[in-house]
């Protein structure tokens, strides 16, 4: 799992702020629950990630020394400006590996004049405890978002479980994607 900064932060509008320290302390507590132990942090700076050689290099070199063969990033069209120019850098680091999706977006990013395009779905009715879960490890934005956030991503999955016919699903827009038949 590959994190671009390190999400710290001060929200000027309503006075929610969070440490770089809780912030990691956080994410590895969610992959910890997703039983992820290689997080790393790339440690570009939190509301400035550009799309440019400095953030394409370093996601390329991560994905250079453990070869994936599946990318899941933010979505292109994301209003949240790291989650915009990371996933175009993710994109520009990723041009040679085989399959690269996006997934889908929740507000408060995400809000987009291109809507998203749910190609592909994952069935994640038996692990979507788990996912909660992870989500209510991130404390800080538990706090800023509250229980609503967490009712959000549990809607969304069960609404993209209906519209795949399983209980609960997540969806994917497909960059590439290699299928071995």
């Amino acid at each position: 799992m590959v994190v671009l900064t390190d999400s710290q932060y001060i929200h000027a509008s309503d006075g929610h702020e969070r440490s770089a320290q809780s912030a990691l302390a956080e994410g590895h507590a969610a992959a910890e629950v997703l039983g992820v132990d290689d997080v790393r942090c790339l440690g570009l700076s939190n509301t400035h990630v550009g799309w440019n050689g400095d953030s394409v290099t370093a996601i390329e070199d991560v994905l250079s020394e453990i070869q994936p063969t599946l990318i899941l990033t933010h979505w292109a069209f994301d209003s949240h400006q790291d989650h915009h120019h990371g996933a175009m850098a993710t994109l520009s680091a990723a041009r040679y590996m085989p399959s690269v999706m996006m997934y889908d977006p929740i507000f408060p990013s995400g809000r987009s004049y291109q809507p998203f395009r749910a190609q592909v779905y994952c069935d994640i009715t038996d692990v979507i405890d788990l996912k909660i879960e992870a989500l209510r490890r991130h404390e800080s934005q538990y706090r800023k978002y509250g229980q609503e956030w967490i009712d959000a991503v549990t809607a969304r999955a069960r609404w993209r479980g209906y519209e795949s016919q399983v209980g609960y699903a997540e969806a994917f827009e497909v960059v590439r994607l290699r299928v071995d038949l």
